[in-house]
């Protein structure tokens, strides 16, 4: 699974912004409602944060247990999507309400429902980012194994991920007699 692409996170951003900007520039131009999300977006949102942080948490602890009692990798995997989709989301609507705070702002100030509202959407929307970013880095497999300089060593590919045993020496050597 590919992780989150810093360059996607920024360009969703600026898009949204710019989708934003617009669509507050045509509605309030032709005095309708500015399409602002309100404070239960500001709560969706916060909830799908706490979600992800204690799904995140679980998978962080999860990874010092040892290896016959932990979760199902599936498992680790919804919450590592769940953080990737948290952070493209967030991006998104912090995006389109940071491009309605720069339409709206120098006309009414930050007195109005509106730019409060999408202040609190930006900054929960930002917050959103950043749980998805420390939540996919918990989800990351550690390496396999590492030497004394901190080269990796990994296993080679179509093995398996069994230990090879060592039997102990018989005290007694049969082909001795």
């Amino acid at each position: 699974m590919t992780s989150i692409r810093y360059g996607w996170v920024v360009l969703i951003v600026l898009l949204a912004a710019i989708l934003g900007w617009l669509a507050a520039f045509f509605t309030a131009e032709s005095g309708w409602a500015i399409p602002a999300l309100g404070y239960p977006a500001v709560m969706t949102l916060a909830a799908v944060g706490v979600l992800e942080l204690i799904l995140g948490i679980r998978v962080l602890k999860d990874r010092q247990r040892p290896v016959a009692d932990r979760m199902n990798p599936v498992a680790a995997a919804r919450t590592l999507v769940l953080a990737q989709a948290g952070t493209y989301a967030g991006a998104a609507f912090g995006g389109w309400h940071a491009g309605i705070l720069l339409h709206r702002v120098p006309h009414v100030g930050f007195g109005s429902s509106v730019v409060t509202e999408a202040t609190a959407l930006v900054v929960t929307a930002l917050v959103l980012v950043i749980i998805g970013f420390i939540v996919e880095q918990w989800c990351r497999i550690p390496p396999d194994d590492t030497d004394g300089n901190g080269n990796y060593h990994q296993r080679p590919p179509n093995t398996s991920g069994a230990q090879p045993t060592t039997r102990q020496q018989d005290s007694t050597d049969w082909s001795q007699r």
